[in-house]
């Protein structure tokens, strides 16, 4: 049997990029466009678990899957370049897709297709901070999910033995058989730094583009504002208990709260 990998990649801005609006939109102009950072995570494992069934003598596939304009396919490159064998495309040129159950939906149409035994996703976008879209896939296609995965090791060739990252620094441990799919979590690996022949190589890989299928939307974006400037801030000097005498009596008589 050939293992089938899959992994979900979204094109996000640079999260060092300056966010500027015009007419209540984002303007594009001078962002530069990367991975996820929380999906580099997702390849690397993908990768690594592809080569660690390569040891063993079985065979294993990474299908990298990304839901964007024409100019994402960038992303699938780069993951190419990591180790990823070939790519999918679903064409959404006017971003229609940011709700993420429409996103799930569409995800969920192409893996169901591919039949992949197991999934790769980041935790989250860095762009919309959803937490939602892959766990929405998994619900769709009925696998077993497990979020925030910060460790992983294999028992035998269909169960995982998979380590989770709790509230208050707890870890939670979970043996899970596969058809599966994984958020991941930073500390879970670092992204190999591509090599020349591998860059060489990704620009001939297949992509195979797919247009956007009709979903139903649940939501759109309708504009975008800038938060309110923040006020003056007031330093009070003095001890504790100075400090605490003259922020009540400000309360009081400036800011007439209490």
């Amino acid at each position: 049997m050939t293992l089938k990998i899959g992994i979900f990649i979204k094109q996000v801005p640079d999260t060092n990029s300056k966010i500027q609006l015009k007419d209540g939109k984002i303007d594009e102009a001078g962002l530069k466009y990367v991975i996820n950072p929380y999906d580099e995570f997702g390849i690397e494992e993908a990768v690594r678990t592809k080569e660690a069934w390569a040891k063993s003598g079985q065979a294993a596939e990474v299908v990298a899957i990304l839901a964007g304009p024409k100019d994402a396919a960038k992303a699938l490159r780069d993951s190419f370049a990591i180790g990823v064998d070939r790519g999918i495309h679903v064409l959404d040129e006017h971003k229609k897709l940011v709700d993420p159950l429409a996103t799930a939906k569409v995800l969920a149409r192409v893996a169901a297709e591919e039949k992949f035994h197991l999934i790769f996703a980041g935790k989250q976008s860095v762009d919309t901070d959803s937490h939602a879209t892959a766990t929405m896939v998994a619900e769709i296609l009925k696998m077993a999910s497990v979020t925030v995965v910060s460790k992983l090791e294999w028992n035998g060739t269909d169960q995982v033995k998979v380590e989770r990252d709790s509230e208050g620094g707890v870890k939670e441990v979970l043996q899970v058989k596969l058809p599966a799919l994984f958020t991941v979590n930073k500390g879970l690996n670092k992204m190999r730094l591509a090599s020349l022949p591998n860059i060489r190589a990704a620009a001939k890989k297949e992509i195979k583009e797919l247009p956007l299928p009709e979903v139903q939307v649940g939501w759109v974006i309708s504009h975008w504002t800038l938060p309110a400037e923040k006020g003056s801030v007031k330093m009070i000097p003095g001890t504790p208990a100075e400090q605490a005498a003259e922020l009540l009596r400000l309360l009081r008589e400036e800011a007439k709260v209490i």
